[in-house]
């Protein structure tokens, strides 16, 4: 999956695996699977990680390059965050070639279940990562 494009979320609190899984399928209608769910039709990949620090849990979402067009990491970050009801943290600049600053520094967003995107600039903790206040 090393040349697919990908998204990385954040997020606030800890969600199951499973429970992030459903909610992206119904989001994009896409079938999803990850080494704990194997689903021979999924066309999203997806890996899971918790954090004891900042935002609990990473979502990695992969798709297939010829999907690029299609899957909107935008979209799909702030259906989530409405979906599972917390703030989805993610840097843009991971799907969206336009997302970086004139220094090249990468941009970071925020959304809420109000699907409303706030810029935020981030703290890597040592087991976690969180928004600086």
């Amino acid at each position: 999956m090393n040349d697919s494009p990908f998204i990385n979320l954040y997020l606030r609190d800890k969600k199951s695996e499973q429970e992030v899984l459903s909610k992206l399928e119904h989001i994009t209608g896409l079938k999803a699977d990850s080494i704990n769910f194997p689903n021979k039709d999924g066309i999203l990949h997806v890996s899971h990680m918790d954090f004891s620090q900042g935002f609990k849990t990473e979502i990695s979402i992969y798709w297939p390059i010829n999907l690029n067009n299609i899957v909107n990491g935008y979209h799909i970050a702030k259906e989530l965050s409405c979906a599972l009801n917390v703030p989805i943290l993610f840097d843009a600049s991971l799907f969206d070639s336009n997302a970086a600053t004139i220094d090249g520094d990468d941009i970071w967003f925020l959304t809420m279940s109000n699907r409303q995107l706030e810029q935020v600039n981030i703290e890597i903790l040592e087991d976690g990562i969180d928004v600086l206040p």
